[in-house]
């Protein structure tokens, strides 16, 4: 008796219109999670680089109470954030940020090569037997319009170590605070360069006459690899620096280094302004490129991109905050300011810094 096997199942083939059907709505279900899910990934780009940023700058805290030598991170300025459009005019200068953060220590203190090396201040120009103070008239100088007093040397290998330095500070006998020394140099014959100390916020410009002296240099990179940040996020210098409400930015177009002192607190920041002791919470704001003024804002100062926030008002960005008296450096989000009533400005960027002012209270700051 024949076996019979029952029919196979004619297979069916998929239809170009299914196709289709199925593709639109793949495309759909695209759109509406784009929205959403394009936020989520920024904000986790900017969170990573927060990360990155606060464990670079806890390494130098951490190798500074290790060697008993101060340490600190460089945020390098990166070529082509900044424009001034018209250099006499401080508004006109646009945008600033950083990209790479390299580790830099303090090289050794240069208290002069010979055992009789001292130094004198003493400025009595006319004779009269008073102290005469001057004033910084160079106005490429970042202490343009500040009190000096002459600084002379009896060191014959001062200028060799000296001269190049860009922010160097001079403590007299091994104690007190550092000075800012102000060079003017003479290209021709640098040996007769005139040099100043600078006077500082709340203290009385020294007299002092062939005391030993320690000058603190610029610091120097160390062998720690510096950290680049992920492509599409940067710091953003423009809207960083320190103080809360009236607060102080960076100077634009210029790298800014954070160095901690042995003890782990905050030593000093320098910048294109010259070295600053802060005593306000610093921020660094971490948010994207296409957020910076330079490339971001039409003719009028308005933000081209698509929903016109700048960095300071994206919550999916954040700060990292450092407290200048414990050293200790924390992230918070950027709060969206709510008050975009212009002109003010600096109540926006006070609004912005509210999480990290919170973090400072919790980190046991003032």
């Amino acid at each position: 008796m024949m076996r019979r096997f029952p029919m196979r199942a004619r297979r069916r083939g998929v239809t170009l219109l299914e196709l289709l059907v199925v593709a639109s709505i793949m495309l759909t279900l695209a759109a509406v999670s784009v929205p959403t899910i394009k936020p989520m990934m920024e904000s986790q780009q900017t969170s990573n680089a927060s990360a990155a940023v606060s464990t670079y700058l806890n390494r130098a805290r951490t190798r500074a109470m290790a060697t008993g030598r101060s340490c600190g991170v460089t945020f390098e300025f990166f070529e082509g954030t900044w424009d001034e459009l018209d250099p006499g005019d401080p508004d006109d200068d646009i945008g600033s940020a950083c990209v790479i953060l390299r580790q830099v220590e303090t090289p050794p203190y240069y208290t002069g090569l010979d055992m009789d090396a001292n130094v004198t201040v003493l400025a009595d120009t006319d004779g009269d037997g008073f102290v005469d103070d001057s004033v910084v008239l160079d106005p490429d100088s970042p202490y343009y319009g500040m009190s000096m007093r002459a600084l002379t040397p009896i060191d014959p290998h001062w200028t060799n170590f000296i001269l190049d330095e860009k922010f160097p500070a001079i403590q007299f006998n091994s104690y007190g605070p550092y000075y800012p020394i102000f060079t003017v140099r003479d290209v021709v014959n640098p040996d007769n360069s005139s040099y100043f100390i600078v006077k500082l916020p709340g203290l009385e410009l020294p007299s002092r006459l062939n005391v030993s002296f320690k000058v603190r240099r610029d610091p120097r990179p160390t062998m720690t690899a510096p950290i680049g940040l992920t492509q599409g996020t940067v710091v953003d210098l423009e809207y960083s620096g320190w103080g809360e409400g009236e607060f102080d930015c960076f100077a634009l177009g210029a790298d800014v280094t954070v160095m901690f002192s042995p003890s782990g607190e905050v030593e000093y920041v320098q910048d294109g302004y010259g070295t600053h002791i802060p005593t306000e919470m610093l921020y660094f704001l971490i948010g994207r490129w296409d957020r910076i003024s330079i490339f971001g804002s039409d003719e009028f100062g308005y933000s081209l991109t698509e929903d016109g926030l700048w960095n300071y008002e994206d919550g999916s960005n954040f700060w990292v905050t450092i407290n200048p008296r414990t050293g200790l450096v924390s992230t918070a989000e950027v709060n969206p300011p709510v008050n975009y009533t212009a002109g003010d400005f600096f109540g926006q960027i006070e609004e912005s810094r509210e999480f990290g002012r919170i973090s400072k209270r919790n980190l046991g700051g003032h």
